[in-house]
């Protein structure tokens, strides 16, 4: 563990009374727990899909992919909680607190001269008491002109360094610089949370096709078995044959029925999620779609830069390099005698061990961004395939329709050819969410260093 973070620790151990230096009695938790709209729809825009962005309230019952994020804000109760623990460090009295950590330390050292030629104090009493109570006997002992035991006087000197330790964290800003550390990792936890849902969103929506396409299978099994049975009872098939297309039809009605079993759980979630009271219905509005003009302004190296600068990911993991590179430092200067080289070595192997697997991180995540720019760019080829596959598919059906008003192809057929251009337009609109899944990936990391493998 981080020394500063040691400090930080031993000072609140030691009855630092933190809680105050939050808010003023006035504000209250009433306060703090407000967000104004302004603030809400400030923090929950979309990332870089301004030209996107619903500025419309969703109408009652229904929610929209661009407002998922501001819903969630305002009513989801993890990332309420995360917000006010953000508001917690960003409302943090640094001046309070040094100001407190200097009076503690003035008070110990009060309290240390007092020990100056004093008899022994028996170190057991002293180990039963909490730090205050200790101090207070070893004072109250030493006014009376007894001698305090090396082991109270190291008591307290350890109580003077902790505090020391915090102090100086708090005066050289290394504190503040810890919380930012924290504030960004708490922001990141309430990004991959909305994260999580705009992906059950997109699941749901997929899903949605899915029980279309089953609708549409088991319509056409249906008129399968009408002709089937009308061949059975003119004796060109036989029973089993009739029976195997029943089969069929009973299976594709039993997944259906899985199938929207598994939407209504992520209806359940959205709607926690989102703040819908559970027993409300709800529907989602349509995907929003991913334009020429935003592919276009995609730009390899100015947005892996952005990602680079944005990135909780690299920022801790410099923390931790930055961390091993202190307390090498330090070993060096408490074990820098040749005598005691092993010690300070070991310190240097861990550093360069973090510089190592710091360099790692970067070359890591640069390559996850460049490959996640190549599956953007792909997945829109993709699209453009699947249009021309449409484009296609549609010219054969008025081909069919033009042979059926001939008599040469009967329903059934005719019936058929709709179902393949009902397949294609799904796989048109699969491809499209492929593309918003690829694209919102390549924002979250654009504007919020997010890139999950």
């Amino acid at each position: 563990m981080n020394k500063r973070w040691i400090a930080l620790i031993l000072a609140m151990a030691f009855g630092l009374a933190l809680g105050a230096n939050i808010a003023s009695a006035e504000d209250g938790p009433a306060a703090t727990a407000q967000v104004t709209a302004a603030e809400a729809t400030e923090k929950s825009e979309t990332p870089g899909t301004a030209e996107t962005q619903d500025p419309k309230p969703d109408a009652e019952g229904m929610l929209s992919f661009v407002n998922l994020r501001s819903r969630m804000m305002e009513n989801y109760y993890p990332l309420l909680a995360l917000e006010e623990n953000i508001k917690t460090l960003e409302e943090w009295d640094y001046k309070r607190t040094e100001d407190e950590l200097r009076d503690k330390l003035n008070d110990i050292a009060d309290q240390q001269w007092q020990l100056i030629a004093a008899p022994s104090i028996d170190p057991a009493i002293l180990a039963g008491m909490d730090a205050a109570t200790a101090a207070g006997t070893v004072a109250g002992t030493a006014a009376a002109g007894a001698v305090v035991s090396p082991m109270a006087q190291a008591q307290l000197q350890a109580q003077y360094d902790a505090y020391r330790d915090a102090f100086e964290d708090v005066r050289d800003g290394k504190l503040q610089q810890d919380n930012e550390g924290v504030k960004q990792q708490l922001r990141n936890l309430q990004n991959q949370t909305v994260i999580v849902a705009e992906s059950l969103y997109i699941t749901l929506k997929g899903l949605e096709a899915q029980d279309a396409l089953l609708t549409r299978t088991i319509a056409a099994l249906g008129r399968t078995e009408k002709e089937m049975t009308l061949r059975r009872e003119m004796g060109q098939i036989s029973a089993l044959q009739l029976q195997q297309v029943q089969l069929g039809a009973t299976q594709a009605e039993s997944g259906q029925k899985t199938l929207r079993m598994n939407m209504d759980n992520i209806v359940m979630q959205l709607k926690a999620m989102s703040g819908i009271e559970l027993d409300q219905n709800l529907t989602l509005a349509a995907l929003p779609t991913v334009t020429a003009e935003q592919l276009e302004a995609m730009s390899l190296e100015d947005d892996l830069a952005s990602a680079q600068k944005a990135s909780y990911e690299l920022y801790s993991a410099k923390k931790t390099y930055d961390d091993a590179k202190e307390e090498y430092n330090d070993a060096r200067k408490e074990y820098g005698t040749y005598s005691k080289k092993n010690e300070w070595m070991k310190a240097k192997h861990t550093w360069q061990a973090a510089q190592y697997t710091y360099e790692n991180a970067k070359q890591s995540y640069e390559l996850k961004f460049r490959t996640l720019y190549a599956q953007v760019k792909d997945a829109a080829q993709i699209l453009d395939a699947k249009r021309a596959a449409l484009s296609a598919q549609e010219k054969s059906y008025q081909a069919s329709a033009l042979k059926y008003k001939q008599g040469t192809i009967s329903a059934n057929e005719l019936a058929n050819a709709g179902d393949e251009v009902a397949k294609v337009k799904e796989e048109l609109a699969s491809a499209e969410r492929d593309l918003l899944t690829q694209y919102r990936s390549y924002q979250w990391a654009v504007e919020y260093g997010i890139l999950n493998s």
